[in-house]
């Protein structure tokens, strides 16, 4: 059980797109996976859920993809904590082809009681016994990311259906979905599809009975804002470059 965890895995063909190329939400399934796996050797991932009935939530993520890996290219995903502190977890990956870099990314996690729906702190044991890397991450001030929603006149929303499959075991959409509705609302608005940065914020869950999202997009300055949901209250913000 180590300060960094390395998961070698290969993209299989239901993981990439039209192109044969790895779908958005594929590059950030890797990641995920990773993450829970690590997590798993300290107590604090998805055992964490049937032992104490608490999981870690996605709140905000910071990504350059410097490419998207291809059809049985077999790639290594990198991870470790880079700190806990109250009931915020912070973490940072790395996805390589060999020596390529392929993703950079930094992530901020929130650790809630399920049943309440509440922010609880990260058990003292836990906290204690889960290692921390020192030196640079890729997105330092992560909780100081200030994202605007698309513009009221950007265009009419684009809305996306949401599946059975999209609901994951802490009983809401998992966070990976909501980059499968962001891609799918590129290519439904003819914008490139693989944007090669993603800066995203979690505002609230979309819940498991929901049977479509609205996906706003605005265009502007070589990047596209978007939301998912409405403009008052969405479930998400975020940017792409």
């Amino acid at each position: 059980m180590n300060e960094t965890l390395n998961l070698d895995v290969t993209v299989s063909y239901w993981d990439v797109d039209r192109d044969g190329q790895l779908l958005l939400a594929g590059v950030f399934k890797f990641l995920q996976e990773a993450a829970i796996k690590h997590a798993d050797q300290f107590d604090a991932g998805t055992r964490a859920v049937t032992t104490r009935g608490e999981s870690w939530v996605l709140n905000r993520l910071a990504a350059t993809i410097h490419r998207y890996p291809r059809y049985e290219e077999a790639v290594r995903v990198e991870t470790w904590s880079s700190g806990i502190r109250g009931f915020k977890g912070y973490r940072d990956f790395r996805l390589w082809r060999g020596d390529e870099l392929l993703v950079s990314a930094s992530s901020l996690w929130l650790y809630v009681n399920l049943a309440a729906r509440s922010l609880v702190r990260v058990p003292a044991g836990v906290a204690a016994g889960f290692p921390s890397r020192a030196g640079p991450v890729f997105q330092a001030d992560l909780e100081r990311l200030r994202l605007e929603p698309p513009r009221p006149d950007a265009g009419a929303p684009i809305r996306v259906s949401v599946r059975y499959s999209d609901v994951d075991g802490n009983g809401h959409v998992n966070n990976t979905a909501y980059l499968d509705y962001v891609q799918t609302a590129l290519v439904r608005a003819g914008l490139p599809p693989r944007p090669g940065g993603v800066e995203l914020k979690f505002m609230k869950e979309i819940p498991p009975g929901t049977e479509a999202v609205d996906v706003h997009l605005d265009a502007r300055d070589g990047a596209v804002a978007f939301s998912i949901g409405g403009s008052a209250e969405p479930f998400a913000v975020g940017l792409l470059r």
